[in-house]
């Protein structure tokens, strides 16, 4: 049976302090950075050879004396710097065209070189990663790149934000993205610089922007009974504190206005901290009635857009 509590407007025993926001651009060199390229062609030896300090980041299919050769590329970012409370408001990754690539320049013959980014699943090794050790991938919020529109085309500002929330979700099946071709047919090239280029302005470059809350227990250590968001009224992005009896997992949240109108959805993923982020960019300002559905437990808030 479905209960439902409506949340208090008070802070209870935790205290939650909304910072301001912080932008950290990632784009390591070849000390470190973590970024392979993996070719398919048996009949060469590429299958099972490492090319871990390759200067390009490339998505190929093209043939070798004859041959069919596969070529996907591999990155991984350090997030260990963005705190878990964190509320990420944008995340970017930015692929340069590499000029001194030995592959030449970005070709579409015979089909469209569009290209996915996708999550990888299962962890690898920058120095033993192989075509036939490849990690594991999953198709969930990939990204999917146009066809270049020129051979020289840079992609700058990809939105990958959904994918560096299920990286933090999914923290322990997350290492990092994986670039390959929509339709890995001859001939179609992408060829960007990797971590490892000696031109440091066009390594793989990732910006995120985010807010950090903070929490602080008074008392006893005693836990919330209900939840509270902060700040409310929400400016641009708030932050939710969940009971200490919610079970690790999804939130669904869903936004109405005051005319019963769903205005959004989304899910967040409640950890042991017990704070989700909520953001509130998209809504015009107002009041509204947040839901939240936890596990059989729904919680319900009105909350007044700035």
């Amino acid at each position: 049976m479905i209960r439902t509590i409506t949340l208090a407007a008070i802070l209870c025993s935790s205290i939650l302090s909304l910072q301001a926001q912080t932008t950290i651009v990632l784009q390591p060199g070849p000390a470190d950075g973590k970024d392979a390229e993996i070719f398919s062609c048996v009949p060469c030896g590429y299958n099972n050879h490492n090319y871990g300090t390759k200067r390009d980041f490339n998505a190929i299919a093209w043939t070798k004396n004859g041959n069919t050769s596969l070529v996907r590329s591999l990155i991984e970012f350090d997030l260990s710097q963005i705190p878990q409370s964190a509320i990420i408001h944008s995340a970017t990754l930015s692929l340069y065209f590499n000029p001194t690539s030995e592959e030449g320049s970005h070709a579409q013959y015979l089909g469209c070189n569009d290209s996915y980014i996708q999550r990888i699943t299962s962890p690898w090794s920058e120095s033993t990663v192989t075509w036939d050790n490849q990690p594991t991938t999953t198709p969930l919020n990939r990204i999917s790149l146009p066809p270049t529109t020129y051979s020289s085309q840079s992609f700058t500002n990809i939105n990958v934000k959904k994918l560096i929330l299920d990286s933090r979700r999914f923290s322990t099946s997350s290492f990092g993205f994986m670039l390959s071709l929509q339709n890995e047919c001859v001939f179609k090239k992408l060829i960007f610089a990797s971590s490892d280029n000696p031109n440091p302005a066009i390594r793989p470059k990732l910006t995120i922007t985010y807010t950090h809350i903070q929490t602080a227990r008074l008392g006893n250590d005693d836990d919330i009974s209900n939840p509270v968001i902060y700040p409310n009224p929400v400016v641009g992005a708030a932050t939710i504190a969940l009971p200490a009896d919610v079970a690790n997992g999804l939130i669904k949240i869903e936004v109405y206005n005051m005319l019963g109108k769903l205005c959004s959805q989304t899910e967040a993923y409640a950890d042991d901290d017990k704070l989700i982020g909520f953001d509130a960019s998209s809504l015009s300002p107002g009041i509204y009635i947040l839901n939240l559905q936890a596990e059989n437990t729904k919680y319900t808030q009105r909350m007044v857009v700035k």
